[in-house]
């Protein structure tokens, strides 16, 4: 089974290095690296090539950020990385690109900054897909896979949980970061991300999925990635369009009565007041009372 590891970077600065080295560490699996560069200036790229040939010597400590003076196996490296330079109207729009490349039988998206949680993340869910297609078959065009876990986020510093059962209500409010999915390849034989959503396509693409194309999402209970946080669509600038985006796709995907549903469902369980603690000094008291439920 052979992953593909996409990154979409436009001047990253030493992000770029940091993200493929925690790619670079995973073990026991087969991947690939494809770098889609949208005309990066400030010698992101430069750093990966010379990782690629110069055979520093560059371990990296399972679960942590890789430091600028790190590095990994320039064989590897040069055997599993691809750097695709070419413009692109947006991160969407790259992460498209890299698909048509990608060669994976699963696919996962990160951002510059992000980071695997530890060393066999890819391992791991090699397993669980291995485990459902023993039980339900392999994805198909007509029955594509999502796997997909929670997320340990770099601002609060907890491991942040997603639901184990998609349903509307969390197709309304939290669905899985694209960080924390792996997608089969099939997940976009149909169709790709729409880039004119420019803060929530990856968003839209998961609800078609899920509400639209037969997709399955299947809950892994382990932590997926180390969620920098802080990117484009969690721009305080970004604020007004993300709300209207996703105004718009949800009135695409649910009906009148579960918007009804939903919307109601988040002012009396004090949707601003329990935000406030998921993301302040009380979050891992927070996310642990959350895990006890999900897994219930």
């Amino acid at each position: 089974m052979k992953f593909s590891v996409i990154i979409v970077s436009l001047n990253p600065g030493e992000k770029l290095i940091q993200t493929v080295r925690s790619a670079l560490s995973q073990k026991d699996a087969d991947i690939e690296i494809i770098i889609k560069d949208g005309g990066s200036k400030d010698g992101s790229l430069g750093a990966v090539r010379e990782l690629m040939s110069d055979g520093t010597d560059t371990a990296v400590t399972a679960g942590t950020a890789p430091s600028s003076g790190d590095g990994a196996d320039h064989a590897k490296a040069a055997s599993v990385i691809r750097i695709i330079e070419r413009k692109d109207t947006g991160i969407y729009d790259g992460m498209n690109q890299a698909i048509t490349e990608a060669s994976g039988d699963h696919l996962i998206f990160m951002n510059c900054g992000d980071y695997f949680y530890d060393d066999m993340v890819l391992a791991r869910f090699e397993k669980a897909a291995a485990e459902y297609i023993s039980s339900h078959g392999a994805p198909s065009d007509d029955k594509p896979l999502i796997l997909y876990g929670s997320r340990y986020s770099s601002i609060t510093k907890s491991v942040e949980y997603i639901s184990p059962k998609i349903t509307p209500l969390v197709c309304y409010r939290n669905i899985p970061c694209h960080q924390a999915m792996l997608y089969s390849k099939e997940c976009f034989s149909k169709r790709l991300f729409r880039p004119e959503y420019k803060v929530r396509a990856d968003y839209e693409h998961f609800l078609w999925s899920v509400l639209r194309n037969n997709t399955s999402a299947v809950y892994v209970d382990e932590p997926v990635c180390r969620y920098e946080g802080g990117g484009y669509s969690d721009n305080p600038k970004q604020a007004k369009r993300s709300a209207d985006e996703h105004k718009e796709i949800t009135g695409m995907y649910l009906t009148k009565w579960q918007l009804f549903y939903c919307r109601l469902y988040m002012i009396v369980t004090l949707q601003p007041l329990r935000k406030k603690l998921s993301s302040g000094r009380l979050s891992g008291v927070y996310n642990s009372i959350v895990k006890k439920i999900y897994r219930r």
